[in-house]
């Protein structure tokens, strides 16, 4: 079993705390998070994944990742249920538009009408098909082509979400598989531990990325995967890699301080906190009595990492119990 590496942990929940936060506030800050908090996620998963070199091996995967995609499935229908017993609607509405949602993945459609939702499992969708597309390209092509190949298909899916939004989030994907690639050519290369990389360029590369991220919050520039907002397209896809590789950076440096543990823990429960997230009742319910964004960001962060924490209490409980 591969060892776990903290940093990874803190960075992951450096991020998943930031989408909370970004879910709730405007301005400057939430250009901030939308630099690179979902993008983090898929170059991570590259990152941290093993290579996928056979036609056998992809295959064996596949159930796995499939899994996911029911976790989606039944988060959704989840929160259809939380609609239908809080805002007293026809059931029958809200099952077509759960079956809408579903289909197509996305929290709105085209970007000018709501007419489903799926929440934030927009990024399970997503990140499913990504994976399944990423480790395919592994086993058909060599590492070195796969990242021309992902950026010339992200491109034209980038033209084409500009006028339609396909379903399964299809036009998101490459963009997801290529953030997964990048993933991996650090872990190949200057995150290696290599010690003429790491002594002589990663101070340089980090710098370099630092300032390009500057640049691009500066001029107010962010991704919104979720909403197909690329600004520059390949600008803003490069400002999520710069930032995800300075966030990365700081969280190797702070696995030292206590705090960090706190964070890595959450980090290590991503899933979970995208599911409370999900599954909150803030959308449905209690998010309308709170006016101040800051105040409905701090409300939420206290009520989705509270329920994290005792699930995680209840998880060790459990074992404890267990080997008794």
């Amino acid at each position: 079993m591969r060892k776990r590496l903290v940093w990874v942990d803190i960075a992951k929940g450096i991020a998943i705390i930031l989408m909370i936060v970004g879910h709730e506030i405007s301005g400057n800050i939430r250009t901030f998070i939308f630099s690179f908090h979902m993008p983090l996620f898929f170059i991570l998963s590259g990152f941290t994944s093993g290579a996928v070199l056979t036609y056998s091996k992809w295959k064996s995967k596949l159930p796995k990742i499939l899994k996911m995609l029911l976790l989606a499935i039944f988060m959704i229908i989840l929160l259809s249920v939380e609609k239908v017993l809080v805002w007293k609607v026809s059931v029958s509405q809200i099952a077509l538009d759960t079956l809408i949602g579903i289909f197509r993945g996305s929290n709105t459609y085209g970007g000018a009408h709501a007419i489903s939702t799926v929440g934030v499992m927009w990024f399970l969708i997503v990140f499913v098909w990504a994976k399944i597309l990423f480790d395919l390209l592994q086993v058909l092509f060599d590492n070195k082509y796969i990242g021309v190949i992902l950026g010339i298909i992200s491109y034209f899916a980038y033209l084409i979400s500009l006028h339609h939004w396909l379903p399964q989030d299809l036009d998101i994907i490459p963009i997801a598989a290529l953030f997964m690639w990048v993933g991996s050519v650090l872990k190949q290369g200057y995150f290696s531990g290599k010690i003429n990389i790491k002594k002589y360029i990663l101070p340089t590369f980090i710098f370099i990325c630092f300032v390009y991220w500057i640049i691009c919050l500066q001029n107010s520039i962010n991704i919104e995967m979720a909403t197909r907002h690329y600004p520059y397209f390949l600008v803003s896809v490069a400002e999520a890699v710069a930032g995800t590789v300075v966030i990365s950076y700081l969280s190797m440096g702070s696995q030292d301080f206590k705090i960090s543990n706190y964070v890595a823990t959450i980090g290590k429960h991503t899933l979970a906190v995208l599911c409370i997230h999900h599954l909150d009742f803030y959308w449905v319910f209690w998010g309308g009595l709170i006016s101040s964004p800051w105040l409905a960001a701090l409300a939420r962060l206290i009520v989705d990492l509270g329920i994290l924490m005792l699930v995680i209490l209840f998880q060790r409980f459990y074992k404890r119990k267990v080997t008794l």
